[in-house]
């Protein structure tokens, strides 16, 4: 059974009047998504049903003005819920209401249920195409295949719309400028209609009732998509594109004269402009919409989203303008773009908590003034470019302990630059990125690090376009990033006290080196949306020294050689007043290269630089380990009161949250969540002063079980709605330090023994 309640202490009430008190909701049989379909069944009660509740910090509740009960309403109700049900394709629903009254210190408190049996699903039987134009016909089959309407699957209103949707983008996809949604309709068949017909003879009738049965028992509909009477022959003419004017300045505070403006012509198209502020030919490039040519409504969209996209505008308009004085129906198009401004400075200060610094022992508080120079319209082709700059201290026990700056100067130009045509017409916002940036840190009494990173990549979208789409179910649209040219180099200058931690860490003396990273990585994004559902999945690659790591001097140098690879996939569940969230992450690291130990002697490369490296802990990870306090695996090489960082080359982690509203105080959501986070890193270690490996450090199949950390907690959070603020308080629920007692379950639990976090924004 499900159900949605709602209750409490009424307040400003009419005395002497029953009121609406209680309002249930109970869906009867095994029903799909029935929480969703309670949740828009309960949308559908008359206003005068539903109840507003406030919260007091969860613990007192109020039913503010409840309205006055009415039966009318709850018959409007069952009237507007039972058309729900038919729209979702259920049969016979049938929908019983109950309510009664009790009188409570002079109070009328009306108790309204509703017991909705949906009864069972319509399924599709057949889909047909019968439309008078024989060239709509033609088209309709043609694309048939794409019709998210499928045999045997569930009949909704929606999908009908839908597919009507997907009809009319197919037919103005190949001219049909002024067809709409009044030209077409979707005719089904019913035999209860048919049982009504005086005409109808005996024995017909038997065979009717006979299917009308059978249809009871496994109901089943048949659609067929038809063409209206034409009353405008216009409607049903193809049309063609005449004259295509661009106006890339335009002003809202002025209409643009040819007399008073410049004007030109280049590949057909013509420029009216008052600036020299864009270039003609690039403008050329970006539309879509051909003189003379056939209109397609695909084209007209991809216009609209290229200039979109590229930024360097705010608003974009195109009109398009029937023309009667030719042979043909022709459409004239005028494109107006809106610039947005040229520059924008941003500068901010911030404050932080570190959660990123390598050799971090406690927590230091954190202070960095940021500037931003954004460019829109550079070099006058809408290339982007974005100049940022970072100066930061963090303050610890020795006062300053940690002073970084850097620099980064990013290069978007908004198509492909390759020394080769590559066809791009089938990518969504294709780029070149060039990224530069240098940073410096000096972290105090341990090490000062120079580092200097440059790229040279591309990014692009592939999948359906929007104005393409059928509007049937989601597709998985990718965005890909691939960067051939990746270039990093960190030069490292050791304290004493650096090299003492080297000396009782053997895996320090690898990862705090001079390290050279020429790589190329390639990663991909995509998403899905339905209902309440979303899925996110991420995964990301990158090789380094494939290409130059048979040069000597780099193989035996700094330069690190690894292909490393990672994924995440994240899964919501979304309800009004609650969500799941789940996440899942995998990633390792395959470490191939050679490099000169102290000595000077030629050794393998073991793990990943330390900026490479896999972590665990803190506000993001396994939060109920401070920030990179977990593993390598089940290994005791690290005490748990060692206050050393942990590396990794491998890592696994799963993590679930059930999130839930708790009330809101002067306009702040409080929320909270119950969590539990499952996961651990694996490196290769060594016992200190000696080549002879840590087993329970490196990742094998059969210790899985004993190295998965376990931790749980609950969060409180405050939402901003521009940003969220987080507390959780997580427990060791397994413990892989102590995975030889009990296999480290509930090792040392107590109330004030949990691990305090403070993070901005979701974990995942």
């Amino acid at each position: 059974m499900a159900s949605i309640i709602s209750c409490t202490v009424p307040r400003k009430f009419q005395q002497g009047k029953p009121f609406v008190y209680k309002t249930i909701i109970d869906i009867k049989g095994n029903v799909p998504d029935k929480p969703q379909l309670l949740e828009r069944l309960q949308n559908q009660l008359d206003d005068s049903l539903k109840i507003r509740v406030i919260s007091y910090a969860g613990v007192r509740r109020e039913i503010l003005k409840p309205p006055v009960f009415d039966t009318a309403n709850i018959d409007r109700s069952r009237v507007f819920m039972t058309a729900l049900l038919h729209s979702l394709g259920y049969f016979y629903p049938e929908i019983r209401d109950t309510f009664h009254i009790d009188t409570v210190y002079k109070q009328y408190r009306t108790h309204i249920k509703f017991t909705v049996t949906p009864g069972k699903v319509l399924r599709l039987d057949s889909i047909g195409y019968a439309f008078r134009d024989p060239e709509l016909q033609r088209l309709a089959l043609r694309q048939q295949d794409k019709s998210g309407l499928k045999k045997t699957e569930p009949y909704t209103l929606q999908k009908v719309s839908d597919e009507m949707d997907r009809l009319l983008t197919v037919f103005k996809n190949n001219g049909y400028y002024k067809l709409n949604k009044e030209d077409i309709y979707a005719e089904v068949d019913t035999v209860v209609a048919a049982l009504i017909d005086p005409t109808l003879d005996p024995f017909e009738q038997i065979k009717l009732l006979d299917s009308l049965r059978k249809k009871r028992e496994n109901p089943t509909i048949n659609v067929v998509f038809k063409q209206h009477p034409v009353k405008d022959s216009s409607r049903l003419k193809k049309y063609y594109i005449g004259s295509v004017t661009v106006f890339p300045d335009a002003s809202y505070q002025e209409e643009f004269d040819p007399k008073l403006h410049d004007t030109a012509t280049l590949k057909g198209y013509t420029f009216i402009y008052n600036s020299r502020r864009f270039k003609l030919p690039f403008l050329a490039n970006n539309v879509y919409l051909r003189p003379g040519s056939l209109y397609i409504q695909r084209r007209y969209f991809r216009t609209i989203n290229n200039f979109t996209s590229l930024g360097a505008w705010s608003n974009v308009e195109v009109e398009m303008v029937e023309r009667f004085d030719s042979s043909r129906p022709t459409l004239d198009a005028k494109l107006r773009l809106y610039p947005a401004p040229k520059q924008n400075l941003n500068v901010s200060l911030e404050a932080s908590r570190n959660v990123s610094d390598i050799l971090t022992t406690g927590q230091l508080f954190g202070v960095g003034l940021n500037g931003r120079l954004l460019n829109r319209n550079a070099y006058h082709e809408a290339i982007q470019t974005v100049t940022s700059a970072r100066f930061g201290i963090e303050l610890g026990s020795q006062f300053i302990q940690t002073l970084q700056a850097s620099l980064a100067h990013t290069i978007s130009f908004p198509r492909f630059i390759t020394p080769f045509k590559i066809k791009t017409d089938s990518l969504i916002n294709p780029r070149t990125l060039l990224n530069l940036n240098t940073a410096y840190t000096d972290r105090l009494l341990l090490f000062k690090s120079r580092s200097f990173n440059a790229s040279w990549g591309y990014e692009w979208v592939k999948g359906r376009r929007r104005e393409d789409q059928d509007l049937v179910g989601q597709r998985w649209r990718k965005t890909w990033q691939w960067i051939p040219l990746n270039y990093e180099y960190t030069d490292v200058l050791k304290t004493d006290s650096l090299r003492h931690l080297e000396n009782k860490i053997s895996s320090y003396r690898y990862a705090f080196n001079n390290g050279l990273i020429m790589s190329q990585v390639l990663s991909m994004s995509t998403g899905v949306e339905k209902n309440n559902k979303l899925s996110v999945l991420r995964a990301r690659i990158e090789s380094s020294g494939a290409l130059v790591g048979f040069i000597k001097r780099l193989e035996e140098g700094s330069l690190a050689r690894f292909v490393k690879l990672d994924g995440e996939f994240k899964h919501y569940i979304n309800h009004p007043h609650a969500s799941w969230a789940f996440r899942a992450f995998a990633g390792y690291g395959l470490v191939y290269g050679k490099t000169k130990d102290s000595f000077g002697n030629i050794v393998n490369e073991n793990n990943l630089p330390f900026f490479k490296a896999f972590t665990a802990g803190g506000p993001y990870s396994m939060r109920a380990w401070p920030i990179r306090r977990l593993g390598p695996g089940s290994s005791s090489l690290y005490p748990d009161t060692s206050g050393i960082d942990r590396f990794g080359k491998m890592q696994l982690e799963f993590n679930t949250e059930y999130r839930f509203n708790i009330t809101t105080i002067a306009g702040i959501k409080v929320n909270s969540a119950l969590f539990v986070d499952m996961g651990n890193i694996w490196s290769t270690e060594f016992y200190p002063g000696t080549n002879t490996k840590v087993p329970e450090a490196s990742f094998k199949l059969s210790r899985l079980y004993k190295d998965l950390a376990i931790g749980a907690g609950s969060s409180l959070r405050f939402d901003f709605d521009f940003f969220l603020i987080r507390l959780d308080w997580a427990y060791k629920i397994k413990d892989p330090l102590y995975a030889n007692l009990s296999d480290g379950w509930l090792h040392d639990i107590r109330i004030l023994n949990g691990q305090f976090q403070l993070g901005i924004g979701h974990p995942f």
